[in-house]
């Protein structure tokens, strides 16, 4: 299976590089996910992700101010990207685990596609499992 097969619509909201840690919260929470991108300041420039644990194990943990600690202080920069849609899922899976990270960045030259996750490439393979049963005569 192609990691083009399991981008689909991926939802992803972005964040200014300015936004405080607040703000990626309330973001996070208001648009029901666990991870934000967070947006270049200019071509020169990387994106970034903050996700839930980034905000539990950096900023809780550590008592920072919500208020006015910059999202850039617990963000990860620059992403962990993937450019080849024909690639096999596999080296999706792969490149999570050398680079101990549990979503990947998916570009396609210069544009952002979405993120592709360990749940994704689980989900893959679990319904190409369950197809395979099927073919073979399996009851569900």
């Amino acid at each position: 299976m192609e990691l083009r097969n399991i981008l689909g619509d991926s939802h992803h909201v972005k964040i200014s590089p300015d936004a405080t840690i607040g703000e990626a919260l309330v973001s996070m929470v208001e648009n029901k996910t666990d991870f934000l991108l967070i947006d270049r300041k200019g071509p020169n420039d990387s994106y970034g992700i903050i996700t839930r644990w980034d905000l539990v194990e950096g900023a809780v943990a550590n008592g920072v101010d919500f208020a006015t600690t910059p999202v850039l202080n617990f963000a990860r920069k620059p992403l962990v990207v993937m450019n080849n849609l024909d690639l096999d899922i596999r080296w999706a899976a792969k490149k999570m685990a050398n680079e101990n990270v549990s979503k990947i960045a998916v570009f396609d030259k210069e544009n952002f596609l979405g993120f592709i996750s360990d749940v994704d490439i689980l989900k893959a393979i679990s319904a190409k499992s369950k197809a395979k049963g099927k073919s073979k005569g399996e009851k569900e």
